[in-house]
């Protein structure tokens, strides 16, 4: 019996601090400073985990975004003075010179006379692009406004706006030869007269 006792002893199942699992020795303290070292770095880990991921997907989205800049067309910019707001006003500085229509005849045009017209600013200006310095351009809106610029330099120019009535509206654009003693055109002034039914070709 007392044999027994003692084999019972030995083998860790009459001792009360043992649970029952092998003496690790050495290996025990290393696999506590293991734990402990996942415990402390763990949540450094996964903030940078977290940082890549929103880098990662940053990147797709700003790639995707170029992809789509490359297949959709640009939106035409809002015009900042629709209607009356935009009497006297220049046509490039407001984006309605950005796709605005023109009329320019064919034939009987030596000036290479324009009525510009955007029906998104409402609005309508002169242009002239084949001039000599002196010469103008003029704006008459029936029932409406007039205007008329001139040629400083080169030869191109093109007034201030006029604001028209998209539902009916008669414009008359006219080209007046300067006074310049060196003038080498010839042409006399002439006019070019559109309305709201006039085919106006982006250009």
């Amino acid at each position: 019996m007392v044999g027994g006792a003692g084999l019972n002893t030995q083998n860790g199942a009459g001792d009360p601090d043992s649970d029952g699992a092998p003496d690790l020795g050495p290996d025990r303290g290393r696999l506590a400073r293991l734990a402990h070292a996942l415990r402390r770095h763990l949540p450094r880990n996964a903030l940078i985990a977290g940082l890549v991921t929103a880098a990662v997907v940053g990147v797709v989205e700003v790639l995707a975004g170029r992809g789509a800049d490359r297949i959709l067309p640009p939106p035409a910019p809002a015009p900042t003075c629709p209607g009356t707001d935009c009497d006297g006003r220049n046509p490039e500085t407001t984006t309605c010179g950005a796709d605005a229509g023109s009329h320019r005849p064919a034939e009987g045009n030596p000036a290479t006379l324009e009525v510009r017209y955007n029906p998104r600013c409402q609005a309508v200006w002169g242009r002239i692009l084949t001039g000599e310095p002196g010469d103008r351009v003029t704006v008459h809106v029936v029932g409406g406004g007039t205007t008329e610029a001139q040629i400083e330099w080169n030869d191109d120019q093109f007034t201030r706006m006029l604001a028209v009535d998209p539902a009916g509206f008669t414009v008359e654009v006219c080209a007046v030869p300067g006074g310049h003693p060196d003038r080498r055109a010839t042409w006399q002034r002439y006019c070019v007269e559109a309305t709201h039914d006039t085919d106006f070709s982006l250009r």
